[in-house]
């Protein structure tokens, strides 16, 4: 005569969207600390010194990725990557191509240098959670990456940065 919690297929939906929000919510809070730490390795670049790039930058992290809450990108995202059962992502791809188009912070749209600085920040954050390093990423992917020749070698500047950095942070644990 009760229906089962488990019957209510509303439910599957509720928590394959609360397990999509938590993923977003995470990387959302990843790119954060990642600012945190590429703006710290480059404190003495230029970007950083200029007041006014340093707040453009910031204030487009601080938008980061919200155009996955659309309605072009929020359910089919949710669908590829945390499906219901027998869901299949239609629109995936369409809603790729728009998130791509809204944020030019992914290497298909890159058009000035805060967009290759936000793209790194992006891996750097994407790093947190698949344990590797932006430049590792992108090691792994540089064949469909296609950047001008300034943009790669800002972007070749900022590992180098990234990684010298990291050595110093080592240095200073081992003193401690």
């Amino acid at each position: 005569m009760y229906i089962k919690k488990s019957e209510m297929k509303a439910y599957e939906y509720i928590k394959k969207t609360r397990e999509y929000l938590n993923y977003l919510e995470d990387h959302i809070n990843n790119v954060r600390k990642a600012f945190q730490e590429v703006a710290e390795a480059c404190k003495d670049m230029w970007w950083v010194k200029e007041d006014y790039l340093f707040h453009e930058l910031r204030e487009d992290v601080c938008y980061h990725d919200l155009s996955k809450f659309s309605q072009q990108e929020f359910v089919p995202y949710r669908e590829e990557f945390f499906p219901t059962k027998n869901e299949v992502g239609w629109f995936f791809s369409e809603a790729q191509e728009h998130h791509k188009h809204c944020n030019t912070h992914h290497y298909e749209s890159v058009e000035i240098d805060l967009d290759v600085i936000h793209m790194i920040i992006d891996w750097t954050a994407m790093g947190y959670k698949f344990n590797n390093t932006a430049q590792e990423y992108y090691e792994k992917n540089k064949d469909k990456i296609n950047l001008s020749y300034y943009h790669k070698k800002l972007m070749l500047e900022i590992f180098d940065r990234l990684k010298k950095c990291k050595k110093i942070k080592k240095k200073r644990g081992k003193k401690l």
